[in-house]
């Protein structure tokens, strides 16, 4: 109903903020002169301030619409999003190799997908190849968002280099 409204919750995105914020700014003018300055307002001026209250709902309801669909189809990520989910499937019911034959390709193609990198650490140290874990973690930890799953690394790092001495003794 408000313009903006919608756009600003999903993606907090600042142009559907403005939108917003525009939108009751003129409704608050519209009010303070219609209510608080009875006199300053003739009816025929009120009428009017109305139909451009509400052309401008309607300008504002499209740009932001417009907004939306433009956002909603530069982060569709849905292909990927289920090819995630079929790693995971496999990955909890531990089928390892199946799990692997998925996350190879897409890492091929986006070789940069921390969330895939670290699953397919987590796999290689359930399937006690700790080497190769060791190594995506090394690899995971040049990549610029890595910081933001520090911890997440550090513990798998640690993990794995456990395995290595539990499988050395």
């Amino acid at each position: 109903m408000f313009p903006g409204y919608s756009g600003m919750i999903q993606y907090g995105h600042r142009i559907f903020l403005m939108t917003a914020l525009g939108f009751s700014l003129l409704v608050d003018a519209f009010l303070i002169a219609n209510f608080y300055w009875t006199e300053f307002l003739t009816p025929g001026q009120r009428n009017l301030c109305l139909i451009a209250l509400f052309g401008a709902w309607i300008i504002l309801t499209v740009i932001a619409s417009l907004w939306k669909q433009h956002l909603d189809s530069v982060m569709k990520t849905e292909p990927l999003d289920e090819t995630f989910r079929q790693t995971i499937f496999h990955y909890l019911h531990g089928d390892w190799f199946a799990a692997e034959s998925q996350i190879l390709p897409y890492l091929k193609q986006y070789p940069k997908d921390i969330e895939m990198l670290l699953l397919q650490a987590t796999m290689y140290r359930h399937m006690e190849r700790y080497e190769e874990a060791l190594l995506v973690l090394e690899k995971m930890q040049l990549l610029k968002d890595s910081r933001y799953w520090y911890a997440e690394i550090e513990t798998e790092r640690t993990l794995s280099r456990n395995g290595i001495q539990e499988t050395s003794t």
